[in-house]
């Protein structure tokens, strides 16, 4: 409906943008001219007000291009400091209004992807705005359908990879056989510390053991789900050693910091003939990435953020029994738990793409024990 006579139609114009974004704080201009005043201006992560301040530092390049008076420059200090993986998702805008302002230096994807879905709710994406592999995505099946139907994909993997993508996890059954691991290395594992890293520069028992993991985790089977799913060659980057009673629920794609840390899977084998179990959260690979206040599952560096999800959907768990030629290949977004059966201790194993190099890597610390298996694959810990 237009302005009736005697009413004039008034368009108010906001300019402005966010010149610099850290973990601490946002920098950047906005200006009216129709304000009469200096604007205030709030930062938000997903809807929730993290910083403000009032719009009136002077800008002298603001002046020279005739933009007021210069003084529309704005700098807001954030109350707490923001996660960098979270930082695309931050967005600035004037109080009151619902319009954000752009951003100078961090446009492409993240505003592509806001959009996108936005308009289009039903599309195929990642269950993560951190993206993450292919058996993920929520088009995962019709995905699928076309790598086998191209011939990108094994046919004989098919069903495996289906029930992967179902569950947000599958047991390869006999994967190790004949013999899972030998008699020597369950010894070994019996005296290594459970629920921690294991650090091949702790002991030679430690380092024996970790040797002697590519050896096991990359016999045919697995191998093969491995390269499928990660489009890439795997390698091993930390492993640990679980006993009863069962530890804490926990998510691959948090076990550790890496550059995409959706791109993982972690897999899960037993030391001795009395086996293992896992006890999953059932769909929990589908569930929302984020919690009311924008915390995200995929890189909470606990599972309490995930477990609150789960908790909120109504999340049952399912116990998964795992034999000792068994192997269990888990994907990022699944939250268990896994332990050993009377002697047995359950040991997992998270592996990347090669193209993902993991940042303690990267920062020269780890690496103590690398090992390269004749496929190709190997292990960097």
């Amino acid at each position: 409906m237009g302005p009736t006579a005697g009413q004039k139609e008034i368009t108010v114009s906001i300019r402005g943008s966010i010149d610099s974004l850290t973990t601490e704080r946002a920098n950047g201009w906005v200006f009216s001219p129709s304000d009469k005043g200096p604007i205030i201006v709030q930062a938000l992560l997903f809807g929730r007000i993290i910083g403000e301040a009032i719009a009136d530092e002077h800008r002298p390049d603001l002046a020279a291009a005739g933009i007021g008076d210069g003084h529309s420059g704005f700098g807001i200090v954030f109350y707490e400091p923001v996660d960098p993986a979270l930082l695309p998702m931050v967005s600035v805008r004037p109080i009151g209004g619902d319009v954000e302002l752009p951003r100078t230096d961090l446009t492409g994807f993240p505003d592509f992807f806001r959009a996108m879905q936005a308009r289009f709710p039903a599309a195929g994406r990642s269950r993560s705005v951190f993206g993450g592999l292919w058996t993920d995505r929520t088009d995962a099946a019709r995905v699928l359908a076309g790598r086998i139907a191209s011939g990108a994909t094994p046919p004989d993997l098919e069903e495996t990879l289906r029930r992967l993508i179902n569950d947000g996890y599958v047991v390869l059954r006999n994967a190790l056989a004949a013999g899972g691991l030998s008699v020597g290395d369950a010894a070994l594992i019996d005296a290594l510390p459970a629920e921690q890293p294991l650090d091949g520069a702790a002991d030679a028992a430690t380092r024996r053991v970790l040797e002697g993991l590519p050896g096991v985790l990359f016999r045919p089977m697995p191998l093969a789900l491995f390269r499928a799913v990660l489009d890439d060659t795997p390698v091993a980057y930390r492993a640990m050693v679980h006993r009863g009673p069962a530890g804490a629920f926990s998510q691959p794609s948090n076990g550790d910091p890496l550059p995409s840390p959706a791109e993982c899977l972690l897999s899960v084998v037993a030391s001795r003939p009395e086996g293992a179990q896992i006890d999953v959260v059932r769909g929990s690979h589908a569930l929302p990435e984020f919690t009311a206040d924008g915390r995200s599952r995929w890189v909470s560096r606990d599972a309490a953020t995930a477990i609150e999800i789960g908790i909120a959907n109504g999340a049952s768990v399912d116990t998964v029994e795992i034999g000792p030629n068994d192997m269990a290949v888990i994907g990022p977004g699944t939250i268990h738990r896994a332990r050993g059966v009377g002697a047995s201790a359950a040991v997992s194993a998270w592996c990347t793409p090669s193209r993902q190099v993991p940042l303690r890597t990267l920062a020269r610390d780890g690496g103590t024990v690398q090992v390269r298996h004749s496929s190709g694959a190997g292990l960097i810990v």
